[in-house]
C-alpha cells in the first residue's frame, strides 16, 4: 500500500463522526421503540466519539463543549419522556448555554427551553431564569446543572 492508502485506511478505522452518526440513528430508533436505557447508552457512545473527534481535530474548549452539548438535546428528550423534568431542563439548558456562548442560533432552543422550564418552575420566572443562565460565567455541564438544580431554586425572586 502507498502512503495515501495507509492514510485512508487509518481514517476509516477512526471515522469518529461516521460512527457517531450511526450511534445517533440507533439512539433515535431506541427512543421510538421506547427502549430508553438503550437510547441513553447509544447517545453517550455518540458523545464519546464526538469527544475523540474534537481531540483529534484540535478543537478549542468552547467548540468541544458545543459538540458535547449537542447530544444533550436528545438526552433531555429521553428524560422528558421518562417524566424526569428537572434533569431534562438541566440538559436542554446546557445545550442552550453553550449555543449562547458560541453565538449560535437559539430560536428553536429557546422554545424548547421554555417548554422544559414550565414543567419545573413557574412560567413567570422564565425571563429571569434565561437571563441568569445566559450570564453564567461557565458553560460546562456541571456549572449549568448546579445553576438549574441547586442555585436557581434558592435565589430570591427579586435581585437588586
Amino acid at each position: 500500500m502507498n502512503w495515501a492508502e495507509n492514510l485512508m485506511n487509518d481514517f476509516l478505522k477512526n471515522d469518529f463522526l461516521g460512527d457517531a452518526a450511526i450511534k445517533k440513528k440507533l439512539g433515535k430508533q431506541a427512543i421510538k421503540d421506547k427502549k430508553f436505557d438503550d437510547a441513553w447508552r447509544f447517545f453517550h457512545e455518540q458523545k464519546s466519539l464526538y469527544l475523540k473527534h474534537a481531540s483529534r481535530s484540535g478543537f478549542d474548549a468552547l467548540s468541544t463543549l458545543v459538540i458535547d452539548a449537542s447530544v444533550h438535546e436528545d438526552l433531555a428528550n429521553i428524560l422528558r419522556l421518562e417524566g424526569k423534568y428537572r434533569a431534562a431542563l438541566t440538559n436542554i439548558s446546557y445545550v442552550y448555554k453553550t449555543s449562547i456562548a458560541a453565538n449560535r442560533p437559539i430560536t428553536t432552543l429557546e422554545k424548547k427551553l421554555k417548554s422544559y422550564f414550565i414543567k419545573v418552575y413557574d412560567i413567570n420566572d422564565f425571563v429571569r431564569f434565561k437571563s441568569l443562565l445566559k450570564s453564567l460565567k461557565d458553560s460546562d455541564f456541571i456549572s449549568v446543572r448546579d445553576f438549574v438544580e441547586e442555585h436557581f431554586p434558592k435565589l430570591p425572586k427579586e435581585i437588586d
